[in-house]
């Protein structure tokens, strides 16, 4: 009964994830359609500064929709960790930070490297592995 019970449960999960990730795309293709407007203020204001943080705060959270999607869609350790990695450094780029502040997403991201490297097996980080391997 329990068992029965569980596997219902797990196949009811799967399908509530699978419909957030359809909802998740479906913002995210909402989003990268509606970028042409910050993009030609962008384009309008370039030399300000400002201009293109707001842009960027935009951009990236597009990206971050798309690797919640992907999470949805492979759940794992290796996404998880992409999903992290993407908003600590949204977070380092997008907004004004002290030294100090820096300092503590570079350990972040520094950590989110160290923990892929020890704890997810190379099978459930297929495209992170690809991506940071890239870097060093």
């Amino acid at each position: 009964m329990t068992d029965k019970l569980r596997k219902y449960g797990n196949k009811l999960g799967e399908i509530l994830e699978r419909f957030m990730a359809i909802i998740v795309i479906a913002a995210v293709i909402i989003a990268i359609i509606s970028l042409w407007e910050p993009f030609y203020n962008f384009w309008m204001q370039r030399t300000e500064t400002a201009s293109l943080r707001s842009f960027m705060e935009r951009v990236l959270d597009i990206i971050i929709g798309i690797e919640l999607f992907k999470m949805l869609c492979r759940p794992g350790a290796g996404t998880v960790l992409e999903v992290m990695m993407f908003c600590i450094s949204r977070h380092m780029i997008v907004h004004e930070t002290s030294a100090l502040e820096n300092l503590l997403t570079i350990v972040g991201v520094a950590l989110v490297i160290i923990i892929r490297k020890i704890f997810v097996s190379p099978k459930e980080s297929d495209s992170f592995s690809s991506t940071v391997e890239k870097e060093e």
